[in-house]
């Protein structure tokens, strides 16, 4: 008759404890020694890259407009003025016809272009009892008056565009038309920090 063998179940559970002590013991020292994950760096918003909405009525643009032109035109004998009306944008300068001098207000509609630029639309003009073609005039300004480098005037289309993204070549701001409501006189643009990348 064979013996029956007897299992000793607590040499199994040692064993098994072993193990289980070993395996864990194991991995809490990979994980000890183990680098340190090193936290994913994102780029945090600096002052230099940063926009800004300003919103502006007619008087602050006149206002803006009356500055500028003050300080390009000084010194100078030929002297033009910018004004934003409640329906049009108005030019308003001297200018000479057959040795005569004679004021004259050019009437344009402005207008936001895709490029953030600002287009305005000759629509009137007024030379006092005179009756000179708008293509005249606006020629005549462009040969003969101080026009900032970013304004391009264009006789035969009858229109002058501020090109406010030359004029924000090698400046510290970016400067982009965003809204021109001449109707509730509210203007919007946006002002960019570009990033530094220095």
């Amino acid at each position: 008759m064979r013996k029956q063998r007897t299992i000793n179940w607590w040499k199994w559970a040692f064993i098994v404890l072993l193990a289980i002590v070993l395996i864990g013991g194991g991995t809490i020292l990979s994980k000890a020694v183990a680098p340190t994950p090193q936290p994913e760096l994102t780029r945090t918003t600096a002052p230099s890259d940063t926009s800004v909405m300003v919103e502006l009525n007619r008087r602050q643009v006149n206002a803006l407009s009356a500055n500028y032109l003050n300080k390009f035109l000084k010194g100078q004998k030929v002297k033009y003025h910018f004004i934003v009306g409640k329906r049009y944008a108005t030019l308003v300068g001297d200018t000479k016809f057959m040795g005569v001098k004679i004021r004259f207000s050019l009437n344009f509609i402005p207008e936001k272009t895709k490029q953030g630029n600002v287009l305005l639309r000759a629509k009137g003009l007024a030379v006092g009892r005179l009756n000179l073609p708008l293509k005249f005039v606006m020629g005549y300004i462009a040969k003969n008056y101080n026009i900032p480098k970013w304004v391009s005037i264009d006789a035969q289309k009858k229109t002058i565009l501020l090109d406010l993204n030359r004029y924000s070549q090698h400046r510290s701001l970016k400067y982009s038309a965003s809204e021109i409501n001449m109707g509730t006189g509210h203007f919007k643009f946006l002002i960019t920090v570009p990033i530094n990348n220095n």
